[in-house]
């Protein structure tokens, strides 16, 4: 008996080429087999499966789901790339998802250079949170972009803080010490919303589903923002204009 096993679900599959779901070949043997899935490629791909796992049918939270397979969606492709990328970790485009069969997640290796496997799980929650968001509101999530050769309406720092936001929240379930490298359209705004620890911004006890709720059809900071004071009713909201303003 040929042993192997394929790194996919119902919802998601994890591609190592373009169209092949990436596997781990077992022994050849009769009986049962045990495996150990660490180091190298395997635990590559096993890190991602388990934070795809994780997003798809774990507690996240109350968060809604990246995209799922059905009638009205597809199984969603993520291409791990085995290889150090320095330019970026991972990637997503909520367009390239032609009819299930192309890829819409691109998680690289930083295992291979200064990253850890926290790092690469923390990433894949990131990228999903993007494809969470693509699929909540595409036409504003489509305007939050960079400029450069195409027009944008919106802020790419409310997607970006968004996924960072998600990734310190659902990662720290797992790795209860993990803390994001926050920096330029990647900010700390969601963590300081919810952790209620002292410190400049003084915000706290929003929930992180409250904060998903108040991305829907927005697309700039600021009215990300009047969503969240005018949605709910929060001790700390007065705040609210000073924490947005301190990481803008």
């Amino acid at each position: 008996m040929q042993y192997s096993f394929k790194w996919k679900r119902y919802d998601f599959t994890i591609r190592d080429k373009f169209l092949d779901a990436a596997e781990t070949i077992g022994p050849n043997k009769d009986g049962w087999w045990s495996v150990n899935f660490k180091g190298g490629v395997s635990q590559f791909h096993a890190t991602i499966f388990r934070a795809a796992h994780h997003y798809y049918y774990g507690n996240i939270k109350g968060l809604r789901r990246p995209p799922q397979n059905g009638f009205f969606g597809n199984n969603l492709k993520i291409r791990a790339k085995n290889e150090d990328n320095s330019n970026a970790w991972g990637q997503h485009c909520g367009p390239c998802n032609f009819l299930g069969l192309t890829t819409e997640i691109w998680i690289y290796n930083m295992t291979l250079g200064s990253g850890n496997y926290v790092d690469l799980y923390a990433t894949t929650i990131h990228e999903l949170a993007h494809a969470s968001h693509w699929a909540m509101d595409e036409v504003n999530y489509e305007n939050m972009c960079d400029g450069g050769v195409v027009f944008c309406s919106g802020d790419l720092k409310v997607a970006e803080s968004w996924a960072v936001g998600v990734e310190w929240e659902l990662t720290r379930m797992v790795y209860p010490d993990y803390i994001p490298g926050y920096s330029g359209n990647y900010t700390g705004v969601v963590e300081d919303m919810i952790d209620g620890r002292q410190g400049y911004d003084q915000v706290e006890g929003y929930t992180i589903r409250q904060i998903e709720d108040a991305l829907m059809g927005e697309k700039k900071w600021n009215g990300w923002r009047d969503n969240i004071k005018n949605k709910y009713n929060n001790a700390t909201e007065n705040k609210l204009d000073a924490l947005f303003a301190e990481w803008n």
